[in-house]
């Protein structure tokens, strides 16, 4: 029988992150061949989500460490691998669907004009992820009795333990400008990323720029003003990202929205109050609300509790104190997931691990 190459490929891809479901209408293998070469992706078949030089890779397809160089570069071009460079050597590891194949065509000098409205019919017809992604955060809000917003749950504390941060424009912003279906106004320069995953881009693409605590901050301020919602990625050992995400952009927030349920999928550790002697029905929660959760029975406030996800974005917007975040039951915290529970981002411990050469760190 003859190989088919791209299901291979398929396949492998589905092992990785979210994966990469059969839609059964083989809009993921248009996207593959639109993609990947032949000769790509029987390179990718040779890596893992380890970063591996080119020589091992070159060893793995018999091609000589030159042919294998070209054709791994040519990916990097492409953002089908995240590359980095140490002391002179490449190295390179296979980059899932997400977070990877579709974030990386912001980063591409050459982008391909069929290609998102390909992914897009792929994301809103067919694909389902295999895993959790990203975990929400509430903004900066007061809560009741002096309790605190737990640490691994406050944006602002997670910015100050971080020496390496990039920003970035956001890639979800971005595929939906590219097909004229972006309808937001705020500025796409939100999606902050930490040690590895700002590296890559900054260092190997050229994309994006290095922020200081200070001006990372000053984002963060920017996004809970303009209604964007806190979600982080990483496990337990290593936060790899801060996404200010848009409710009409972000591509896990609109798949959400489509959900009877969406805060049984994704949320965050906190639950919303309310006091209903200091309402005043003027809706600006109502309004905000990124999963419609909230909604005006003539003067009487209704919570759909299900579709909460617990952002608190309707506490900053009411400016009445009606609105509050109330922090969930000790027996049902989330706590950041632990390394072998979470594969949507591999963790930056793990890459700089990849580089180590008899214990000596070669970042």
């Amino acid at each position: 029988m003859e190989r088919d190459i791209y299901q291979e490929l398929r396949e492998r891809i589905d092992q990785y992150s979210v994966g990469m479901s059969a839609s059964g209408s083989g809009k993921e293998i248009a996207i593959l061949r639109r993609l990947f070469s032949e000769e790509e992706a029987l390179v990718y078949l040779a890596l893992s989500r380890r970063l591996e030089p080119v020589r091992s890779v070159a060893a793995k397809t018999g091609m000589s460490e030159k042919e294998a160089a070209r054709i791994l570069e040519r990916m990097k071009e492409k953002g089908l691998v995240f590359p980095k460079t140490s002391r002179g050597e490449k190295y390179y590891a296979a980059a899932p669907f997400m977070h990877g194949f579709f974030e990386h065509q912001l980063y591409r000098k050459d982008p391909d004009p069929e290609l998102p409205r390909l992914i897009e019919d792929y994301l809103t017809g067919g694909f389902f992820p295999r895993t959790r992604t990203l975990r929400t955060i509430p903004i900066r809000a007061e809560l009741p009795d002096h309790k605190k917003v737990l640490p691994f749950d406050d944006v602002r504390e997670i910015i100050r333990s971080k020496d390496r941060i990039g920003l970035f424009e956001c890639a979800c912003g971005h595929h939906l400008k590219t097909l004229g279906l972006r309808r937001c106004t705020h500025s796409g320069e939100v999606c902050i990323a930490f040690d590895f995953y700002a590296e890559y881009p900054i260092e190997e693409a050229g994309v994006g720029r290095w922020i200081s605590q200070a001006e990372a901050l000053n984002v963060v301020e920017y996004a809970e003003e303009q209604g964007l919602v806190h979600q982080v990625g990483g496990d337990a050992r290593n936060v790899e990202c801060v996404c200010n995400c848009c409710p009409d952009c972000c591509t896990i927030l609109r798949f959400l929205k489509l959900l009877p349920n969406p805060g049984r999928v994704l949320s965050s550790n906190y639950t919303p109050g309310f006091d209903g002697e200091k309402c005043t029905a003027c809706g600006a929660c109502v309004k905000i609300c990124p999963m419609k959760a909230l909604r005006l029975d003539g003067e009487t406030m209704v919570t759909e509790t299900e579709r909460c996800i617990g952002c608190g974005l309707c506490v900053s917007a009411c400016t009445h104190g009606a609105r509050t975040v109330l922090l969930k039951p000790d027996g049902v915290i989330r706590r950041p997931p632990s390394p072998e529970k979470y594969t949507f981002m591999r963790s930056s411990v793990d890459f700089w691990a990849d580089l180590a050469v008899d214990g000596t760190d070669r970042r």
